[in-house]
């Protein structure tokens, strides 16, 4: 840290500035070390979001004086605890669910290729493109927890080199003291 001060005051200074790259170390931390609690925490999450909301409809003047804002109360909170209850089982229909309709979108896309193969040069480009959409779907759709295991992995290693790297820019910052100015907003390099 040199004459600038100790570890502890660079904490000290910049805990705002470090705040959100560590949250994105952790989280991209856990997405890599524990893919597929990151998919039971999401399930869960918006289980509890399910809940609330039919909670607060149900407990709304909507719901008292309309039959279905009481059925659609009930039915969130009864969504919301099936996400709770059962969120490996929700996240893995979830995604089978994206991989059919990718199939089948891309089986449509393959077809609307066909019928334009006179009509364009860019056919082989449509197909290739329709066959590794087709591919990601039935993929997706036979083993669907271990592609979004990759994908979480993926996006967890792309938080954390994110989040180190928002840490080393702050530590640059620190250590190059009088060349910035803090409006309070953000850093503002001097010319």
């Amino acid at each position: 840290m040199g004459s600038n001060g100790t570890l502890l005051d660079f904490i000290k200074k910049n805990s705002r500035n470090l705040a959100v790259p560590t949250i994105m170390l952790i989280i991209g931390l856990f997405f890599i070390i524990k893919p597929d609690g990151a998919l039971d925490i999401t399930v869960k999450v918006v289980g509890v979001l399910f809940v609330i909301v039919g909670v607060l409809l149900g407990c709304s003047l909507m719901a008292a004086v309309s039959t279905v804002s009481m059925v659609l109360a009930v039915a969130l909170v009864l969504i919301g605890i099936i996400c709770l209850a059962a969120s490996g089982f929700v996240a893995s229909l979830i995604l089978k669910v994206i991989g059919l309709c990718v199939t089948v979108n891309s089986i449509m896309s393959i077809h609307d290729a066909y019928v334009v193969k006179g009509k364009s040069d860019n056919f082989l480009a449509y197909i290739i493109n329709d066959i590794i959409t087709l591919i990601v779907g039935i993929v997706l759709f036979f083993i669907p927890t271990t592609v979004a295991s990759v994908v979480v992995i993926v996006l967890g290693v792309i938080l954390a080199v994110l989040g180190i790297s928002n840490i080393i820019t702050v530590f640059k910052v620190y250590r190059d003291g009088g060349r910035y100015v803090d409006d309070g907003s953000d850093v503002v390099w001097e010319e």
